[in-house]
């Protein structure tokens, strides 16, 4: 399964003083220029354009021309975000083949290098969901407040393919409409409770400390036969001849 084959299906060509761009070039550039630690776009485009990366790019992945900076920054802008990722998604969903039988772990995460830049007025926040058993992430949503991480979560759901997997979120995502996603989505749900939903706390908690002062009483009695049911509760043979009776 190739990730470059799924990303060209992304975007157009795209004509630049005489030279036509793809932008799933583009897309190609900025993952392998990540890949290989650069941080920004500006070293990214430094690190296409060098002699030996040039070349690299145009013997592997049929990358002609490395547009100028400033044409880059302006293809970037051209990038559909939805679509990207969505392709990303589908590709990674391809990857762990299924989920059925397997934790999904959805959660939300801030990214703080976002707090100071213009284009936010707060950090970005993004919401994702890991595969456990994979150790791989099969979908992702942004949005600009945590405030609206419930909702992000709720949409990530339906978007994906969840169908016999445990899905399991933090206690701000213990929501009505969440585990409503969940089971649409032909998934079962574990989720954190906290005194964010203070009835709910409450009822669990009440039956939480029921079972442990009601704890399981334990008596030995004579063992007329082999196994037989006592009025306390269940009975069963024990090997030192004797039976144990644990109330119900």
């Amino acid at each position: 399964m190739d990730i470059i084959a799924e990303i060209r299906k992304a975007g157009e060509n795209t004509e630049y003083r005489g030279y036509y761009y793809r932008l799933s070039h583009v897309i190609e550039i900025l993952i392998l220029g990540l890949l290989s630690r650069q941080q920004t776009l500006k070293d990214i485009h430094i690190w296409a354009t060098s002699p030996w990366v040039s070349e690299m790019l145009r013997d592997n992945f049929g990358i002609q021309k490395i547009p100028c900076y400033s044409h880059l920054t302006n293809l970037v802008g051209l990038l559909d975000a939805d679509e990207l990722n969505n392709i990303f998604m589908e590709f990674f969903q391809k990857l762990v083949q299924t989920v059925s039988g397997k934790t999904v772990s959805i959660d939300g995460k801030t990214v703080c290098s976002t707090a100071n830049m213009a284009d936010y007025t707060s950090p970005l926040h993004i919401a994702s969901a890991f595969v456990a058993e994979n150790g791989i992430t099969i979908g992702q949503l942004a949005t600009e407040a945590k405030s609206n991480e419930i909702p992000a979560v709720q949409q990530l759901i339906r978007l994906l393919n969840i169908k016999g997997a445990l899905v399991v979120t933090d206690a701000l995502n213990c929501q009505k409409e969440t585990a409503k996603a969940i089971l649409e989505g032909g998934g079962d749900y574990l989720l954190a409770i906290k005194k964010n939903q203070p009835n709910l706390h409450e009822d669990i908690a009440e039956v939480i400390d029921f079972k442990r002062n009601d704890a399981v009483e334990r008596r030995e009695q004579p063992l007329d036969r082999n196994f037989r049911f006592a009025k306390t509760g269940y009975a069963r043979p024990c090997s030192s001849g004797s039976l144990k009776v644990f109330a119900i």
